[in-house]
């Protein structure tokens, strides 16, 4: 029989943060603190500013992806250390620079340098744009796109779970769709506090500036395989890691598909390395008899006197 396998996922910024991710992370080792005196020193980093924002409430959008990055680079260290096989890491929006962190494909100064460029490549290209995002909750995707064709300027960026999406346009164009789809029967709407056009194909231009700007790096083969969160497909090599960045800028995203594939594969356990809960709480709707381990239930079992192997209790498989 197959043996069963394990992915680490990795959410993006904004998300809501337990508010104990920095005293667990501090209790365990001493890779966060050493990852924030590194970030200091490697970017415009306000360590000030993430010591205040516990429950993830950044007002500086570059801050807080550059918090959730840490974060999860302070987690994946620790999980590789566990003596847990990571099989496949795949990376929600920008956590895919951890994802390909954990995967040894980049170094840590070098994700925080890709997370900087792609951030100020996007809001050059959209100063003046009056560009909105909101999530959808509750409806399926054919209603959803019924609502989305309307509009010339709006799409479907992400595609959570088989319920839950995140749209993208013109401001104006998302406030309709939201109020359009409460009216259809939406369970949730919501207008997100993001300007710039994350994976809309309004940024295809800068897709290409910064596939030539990453294409001057040193990235290597992933040490495990990355599933791209752009059509599932599974990454290997060098070359392809330097393509999904490039489509990470400007293509829709899936999570729902990247996790159907690992599902597919034979995960059964998934842990997810960064703040708050996030993917765990969308994985809640998605088929497939699998687990999700946030922070605070892996910290349970890391601190539990009774568990001998928290890969044991996790039903995982040592490398």
């Amino acid at each position: 029989m197959e043996r069963k396998k394990t992915a680490a996922i990795f959410p993006a910024f904004g998300c809501k943060y337990l508010g104990s991710e920095k005293e667990i992370l501090n209790e365990v080792s001493d890779d966060l603190r050493e990852l924030l005196s590194r970030a200091e020193a490697a970017v415009d980093f306000d360590r000030v500013e993430f010591e205040r924002r516990s429950s993830g409430d950044f007002e500086d959008e570059l801050q807080s992806q550059y918090a959730a990055y840490i974060i999860s680079c302070a987690q994946s260290n620790i999980l590789k250390r566990s003596g847990i096989r990571i099989d496949y890491a795949a990376g929600y929006s920008m956590g895919l620079y951890a994802a390909l962190f954990h995967a040894e494909s980049v170094t840590f100064e070098q994700g925080l340098d890709l997370i900087t460029v792609a951030y100020e490549m996007i809001r050059g290209a959209a100063t003046g744009l009056d560009f909105g995002t909101g999530v959808i909750s509750g409806l399926d995707n054919d209603d959803l796109r019924s609502i989305v064709s309307r509009r010339k300027d709006l799409e479907i960026i992400n595609v959570n779970n088989r319920h839950s999406f995140l749209i993208a346009g013109f401001s104006s164009s998302v406030t309709r769709a939201l109020k359009a789809a409460k009216k259809m029967g939406a369970l949730n709407t919501k207008f997100l506090d993001l300007k710039r056009p994350y994976h809309s194909t309004a940024m295809r231009d800068v897709s290409r500036e910064f596939y030539r700007y990453c294409s001057g790096l040193r990235i290597y083969d992933p040490a495990c395989c990355i599933i791209s969160t752009v059509d599932a497909r599974e990454i290997t090599a060098w070359e392809d890691v330097l393509g999904d960045l490039a489509d990470n800028i400007y293509r829709n995203i899936n999570w729902l598909a990247a996790m159907e594939r690992m599902v597919a594969a034979r995960v059964d356990a998934f842990v997810e390395c960064g703040p708050g809960k996030s993917l765990y709480r969308i994985s809640q709707f998605i088929e497939g008899g699998f687990s999700v381990y946030h922070l605070a239930l892996l910290h349970e079992l890391l601190a539990s006197d009774r568990v001998c192997s928290h890969a044991d209790a996790l039903d995982l498989r040592r490398a």
